[in-house]
């Protein structure tokens, strides 16, 4: 069994990643919300508004985690990386790349608009007015950073398979 030299597919890595950070930004959103209803009530629905979409998001990535394992995706002699785990990785990152874009941000839009808005009860109006505003002043730019994202992994995948046929020669 040859599964030691391909490791892990990219794919699951990426993905083990972003459930990572999700798991992370989860716990501190439910945190969040349990310390801002005692503390500061008018201001608790900012926390407890980005648990469910973090929810949603962990239980996806969930999903593409487990499609990504090299037990799903390899047979049990395989030396080379197959083209349908090459095509999954470069799917992958530009999904990883569109999940790391919208948390960055709703991040973003979040901070500005506690930064500007004095009345908490308002701020998340104002934050997801600015997180639209954000999305569609970069909706010409988004598919290119998904595309550059899936094109970089795609001369990755490249490159290794280049490496890994050269000693046979």
């Amino acid at each position: 069994m040859d599964k030691s030299n391909l490791g892990e597919p990219d794919a699951h890595v990426m993905m083990r990643h972003a459930k990572s950070i999700l798991r992370f930004l989860l716990i501190v959103a439910l945190i969040a919300t349990s310390v801002l209803l005692l503390f500061l009530p008018s201001a608790a629905y900012l926390a407890a508004f980005a648990v469910p979409v973090l929810f949603i998001g962990f239980v996806f990535v969930s999903y593409l985690e487990r499609q990504s394992q090299a037990k799903v995706l390899r047979s049990r002699n395989q030396s080379t990386i197959s083209q349908k785990e090459a095509e999954m990785d470069v799917q992958y990152a530009g999904i990883s790349t569109a999940i790391a874009l919208t948390l960055f941000l709703g991040l973003g839009a979040f901070i500005l608009a506690a930064t500007l808005v004095e009345d908490w009860s308002m701020v998340g109006v104002v934050a997801a007015l600015f997180f639209l505003l954000s999305i569609f002043l970069l909706f010409p730019f988004i598919p290119l950073f998904i595309r550059e994202a899936k094109r970089d992994e795609h001369d990755k995948i490249q490159h290794e398979a280049e490496l890994h046929e050269e000693p046979q020669k």
